[in-house]
């Protein structure tokens, strides 16, 4: 859910200037979640111990969650109806992430707020 929301991200509104100099990095930050997943199931040639996967899994969904937010934030700054229908779909993502995985921090809840209320 993260890794599509982030790709989209890229897809839909790569080529505005409110996010475009984040795109490169929301692109990267897809990536690294299929890297990371490729390393717990040892498909990347090299099997990793449980608790560093564990960890890098925790790790790389922080940093989705994170640049999810900075990316949403971006694009709902474009004010077209799109950007506000994919914010509103980021928070739904996000709101899911962060109460699966036990991420939620007042500015995290904060940034929602603010993405579902532009």
């Amino acid at each position: 859910m993260l890794q599509g929301a982030l790709i989209r991200a890229v897809r839909d509104f790569g080529d505005t200037p409110e996010f475009a100099s984040g795109k490169d990095r929301a692109l990267a930050t897809a990536a690294s979640l299929d890297y990371v997943l490729m390393l717990v199931r040892g498909a990347a040639g090299a099997r990793i111990l449980e608790r560093d996967a564990q960890r890098a899994i925790k790790d790389g969904v922080v940093r989705a969650v994170d640049d999810l937010i900075a990316s949403a934030t971006a694009i709902v700054a474009v004010g077209s109806p799109e950007a506000h229908a994919f914010a509103r779909e980021a928070v739904s993502v996000l709101r899911a992430a962060l109460a699966f995985e036990g991420l939620a921090t007042h500015e995290r809840r904060f940034a929602l707020i603010a993405l579902a209320n532009p």
